[in-house]
């Protein structure tokens, strides 16, 4: 049996232009779209950077069970 579980994620933010604004690394890879949404627009307040883009980026483990 073999199961993929998440191990690690980092949020990258990003301006209109497409520019680097921030990386987070280590952020809760099982967080749901309005966590994630919440912190990028405190993100984007806190810079006051207009209209930002965000990705998650997720590693994940795929664990195998003899």
């Amino acid at each position: 049996m073999a199961t993929i579980v998440n191990t690690s994620a980092a949020l990258r933010v990003r301006n209109e232009q497409n520019r680097p604004i921030c990386s987070i690394s280590g952020v809760n890879s099982d967080m749901n779209a309005e966590d994630a949404a919440g912190f990028v627009m405190g993100i984007q307040t806190m810079y006051n950077r207009g209209k930002v883009l965000a990705r998650i980026h997720s590693v994940s483990d795929i664990e195998i069970t003899a």
